[in-house]
């Protein structure tokens, strides 16, 4: 069975500018579309009494049967279907992940560039999943609608290998090209630079082999990682960054560059575990 592309859904504003871009990766890679709605209130734990249970998990599932239609009307042969779990939302994102191909998530926006931008939820599952994260903030605009251009963060090391796959895959599909993007965050003497840019060719390496239609400008910044990123990503329709497994714990380390584009990226970023 085709490894489903899974959306959290809560009625709110983010949450479905994420359903239009789930629905448009689903249908594109040919993928099955679920949507999902976890709430700890749902359990039947003697929390809250059973009529207001009832109550509340026939108001979730007309959400995620709303969610359905519209993502339907989008797109009408897509394969949609709706889960409602009784469970903390980021873990039913996680526990969905195992087993999924993408998981896209909203980012709820504050404004301003010093403004948290990035939810708990969002946070705990792009540091969890065991598949791409897809984080899309209500700004974005719909998918049909972004530039032709995926913005790739290149640390050159092993760890970029799995985010550079999914992000010439990813342009592949879409018709779009590859900005990849090497920041040093210091001064580029010319001896540097030669070694910067030996490093980045290297990374790259056999990738424009793989992906001959896909056009890839390399970049060696001066800036650092996360300006030249959040920069970067004004006029680009994805950033895709790696996230490295932290040793002997659950998840990713999700350091410095990867919380900046989280939460400032001018566009939806895709968070790619190491491995996959």
């Amino acid at each position: 069975m085709p490894a489903p592309i899974i959306v959290g859904i809560d009625g709110s504003a983010h949450a479905w500018r994420a359903l239009d871009w789930a629905a448009d990766y689903a249908v594109r890679h040919r993928l099955p579309l679920r949507l999902v709605h976890g709430s700890r209130a749902l359990a039947p734990d003697g929390t809250i009494p059973e009529d207001a249970l009832r109550r509340l998990t026939a108001e979730r599932e007309s959400l995620l049967d709303e969610a359905r239609q519209y993502a339907l009307k989008l797109h009408s042969g897509l394969d949609v279907t709706t889960r409602l779990v009784p469970v903390d939302p980021g873990r039913a994102l996680v526990d969905e992940s195992g087993n999924a191909g993408l998981v896209a998530v909203g980012s709820r926006g504050l404004g301003g560039f010093e403004g948290l931008l990035f939810g708990s939820v969002g946070l705990y599952t792009a540091s969890h999943a065991r598949c791409p994260v897809l984080v899309v903030s209500r700004s974005a605009p719909y998918p049909a609608d972004a530039p032709s251009r995926i913005v790739v963060g290149v640390e050159g090391r092993p760890g970029d290998d799995a985010a550079l796959d999914w992000a010439f895959a990813e342009a592949t599909s879409r018709g779009a090209g590859i900005l990849a993007l090497h920041a040093v965050g210091g001064d580029l003497a010319p001896r540097r630079r030669v070694i910067e840019d030996m490093e980045l060719a290297e990374a790259l390496a056999g990738r424009r082999e793989h992906h001959p239609d896909v056009g890839v400008e390399e970049v060696v910044s001066d800036r650092s990682p996360s300006q030249a990123l959040v920069e970067s990503s004004r006029d680009a329709a994805l950033v895709v960054v790696g996230a490295r497994r932290r040793a002997g714990l659950i998840g990713m380390a999700l350091g410095r560059v990867n919380h900046a584009a989280l939460h400032h990226a001018h566009c939806p970023v895709v968070v790619v575990p190491e491995g996959r």
